[in-house]
């Protein structure tokens, strides 16, 4: 049996700046809602603690025969496998698992670019203390952002970067507010009334700004497989290559320069600080910076026009494997500065459109022979 009861239908946002990790009165989308709603067509069915460990192709034709699966129990290591047959496959396991999958599978593709072009967002977080309450903490996560630095004659030396004004405090870049706590009681020595006091002031006033910045897709960047890394069934664990080109370094240092410069304007208190013992510490230019992910993986499969040049075509068919469709934002030639769910969202809707054109003319066509 498959519990959903976590994904009941919420009402509207209530406010509560808590978007991450999960909206506790489940106001948010995810991907559960449309799960249950599959399930309840009675045409899904949902294999549960079943990984993908193969992918099996007719070496003649091309087409793949089936996925073979791993259904594992409580033993470590131990598992029951089986194959998936059907017409058409579809991989949705994001830009990294998917690719793992194939190349697993020893299916690097035609042109050898399964796995490479990965990206990413860098984010660079800076924060600051307003000289008076901001009401941080409550409404949305986000309250705006700004877009003017997305495209430009600047784009021949640096990326594009987005800036989001936060609503949520210095949670992201410090473990606010129980940083400030310890702070208060531990630097200040505040308790009781006065301790109260002090750090509802202190995460009132919190602003900050993250710069969501784009990196280019690069073949070198890119998810491999390693027989010398294996998970407890013995199927490869992706290895990841990253790397951040000096054209997003750049853009690093100028968001840093505006930060700095809006928050001198405001008359915030800057208190952005970068550990040099933090993942993710880079220098540039005689500066230090943390660099974070954004988790917004993107490329390994990405779309195009020829084979020579891409893996899938724009319906994120396989140029190789006509019946297999490699589906999200792996499918993506370029990140630019915006969030990947909504492009990775019309994709998928576009591929299942054609899956479902597909099946419908075959199955036409099966009628009207049968008719002959």
């Amino acid at each position: 049996a498959v519990s959903l009861h976590q994904a009941e239908m919420g009402g509207r946002c209530q406010g509560n700046t808590n978007c991450v990790p999960i909206c506790p009165v489940q106001a948010k989308y995810d991907a559960r809602r449309t799960l249950m709603a599959a399930l309840a067509t009675g045409n899904v069915d949902l294999l549960p603690r079943t990984v993908g460990s193969r992918v099996e192709v007719d070496g003649a034709s091309g087409r793949v025969t089936g996925l073979v699966c791993q259904s594992y129990s409580d033993t470590p290591g131990e598992a029951v496998t089986g194959t998936v047959r059907g017409d058409v496959f579809v991989l949705a396991a994001n830009a990294v698992e998917t690719p793992r999958l194939m190349l697993a599978s020893g299916l690097p593709g035609r042109a050898g670019l399964m796995g490479r072009n990965l990206m990413d967002h860098v984010y660079l977080l800076t924060w600051a203390l307003m000289p008076e309450v901001v009401g941080a903490g409550r409404g949305p996560l986000c309250t705006s952002g700004i877009e003017d630095l997305r495209t430009g004659a600047f784009r021949t030396r640096q990326a594009a970067v987005r800036f989001s004004i936060h609503n949520d405090g210095w949670g992201w870049a410090t473990g606010s507010p129980y940083s400030d706590l310890d702070a208060l009681i531990e630097r200040e020595n505040r308790f009781g009334p006065a301790l109260r006091r002090a750090l509802v002031d202190r995460v009132a006033r919190q602003v900050l700004l993250d710069c969501m910045i784009e990196v280019l897709p690069e073949e070198s960047n890119r998810v491999t497989v390693d027989p010398g890394h294996l998970d407890a069934l013995g199927n490869p664990r992706p290895v990841i290559s990253f790397d951040v080109t000096g054209y997003t370094l750049e853009t690093a240092a100028f968001a840093r320069r505006v930060t700095r410069q809006i928050y001198q304007r405001l008359g915030a208190e800057d208190h952005t600080a970068y550990d040099p013992a933090a993942p993710g510490y880079v220098t540039y230019q005689g500066e230090g910076y943390v660099l974070r992910g954004g988790n917004h993986w993107a490329g390994t499969h990405i779309m195009g026009s020829d084979p020579a040049t891409s893996v899938v075509d724009e319906r994120q068919r396989s140029w190789d494997h006509d019946n297999l469709f490699l589906a999200g934002a792996g499918s993506m030639a370029s990140i630019g500065t915006a969030n990947t769910t909504l492009t990775l969202a019309a994709l998928c809707l576009r591929t299942a459109e054609t899956i479902a054109g597909d099946l419908a003319a075959r199955a036409a066509t099966t009628h009207a022979g049968e008719l002959a």
